[in-house]
């Protein structure tokens, strides 16, 4: 049967995972960044007894960062914790409905907390707000939440239209939205790939034997 909206929401849904995709690399760098600000702190603070002025004003800032860039990657891949008490049990059509019902409750709270963080980052940006110690300018940073929640917005609308498809053809395979594995499948899984490790090995000790 044509699906052209499953098709065009997998493109959509392409389009923006390479958006959520840098952002989690942006805050992929920052981690590592302040990984090696704060070894770089304890020796110059240990070793020299001069620690980096204005540290603690810089892991202020670089935490908005990663705090919030990933966020709509994660809700794409489904990787939030989830309290599943009611709907992992249900199935079908019914199970779609529920999923969509929890994500128009987040689409509706991300939508008002975005316009609420822009204005502090107006607030920040007129008034000069700075960090205490060297006075980075803290604008940069409170701009970093809105424009992450509005990505994170737009993936909540993507997955709703995935979710209403489903709803509307529950035997069409899911385009857009996370898709949870029970226990079971994680135990089978699991197995599978130690099973798929095991046999690496013995290759590649068989062509190790082979060339000796």
């Amino acid at each position: 049967m044509n699906d052209l909206f499953g098709r065009r929401l997998a493109r959509a849904d392409g389009l923006l995972a390479a958006v959520e995709n840098g952002f989690n690399l942006c805050a992929g760098v920052l981690i590592f960044g302040l990984m090696f600000l704060g070894v770089t702190q304890i020796i110059l603070r240990t070793a020299f007894r001069a620690p980096i002025f204005g540290y603690i004003d810089i892991v202020e800032v670089s935490m908005v960062g990663f705090a919030v860039l990933s966020i709509s990657f994660v809700q794409r891949i489904g990787g939030h914790v989830r309290m599943e008490l009611l709907v992992s049990h249900l199935t079908g059509r019914l199970h779609w409905l529920a999923e969509a019902v929890g994500t128009g409750l987040g689409i509706f709270i991300v939508a008002v907390l975005i316009p609420y963080s822009y204005r502090h980052f107006e607030r920040a940006l007129n008034f000069g707000d700075s960090t205490i110690d060297i006075e980075i300018p803290t604008w940069p940073a409170k701009l970093i939440v809105p424009i992450a929640l509005s990505v994170l917005l737009v993936r909540l609308c993507v997955q709703m239209l995935g979710y209403w498809r489903l709803i509307a053809h529950p035997d069409r395979p899911p385009i857009a939205v996370p898709v949870f594995k029970d226990v079971e499948q994680l135990a089978e899984d699991e197995i599978l790939h130690a099973e798929e490790d095991i046999v690496h090995e013995h290759l590649s000790d068989a062509e190790k034997g082979g060339e000796r």
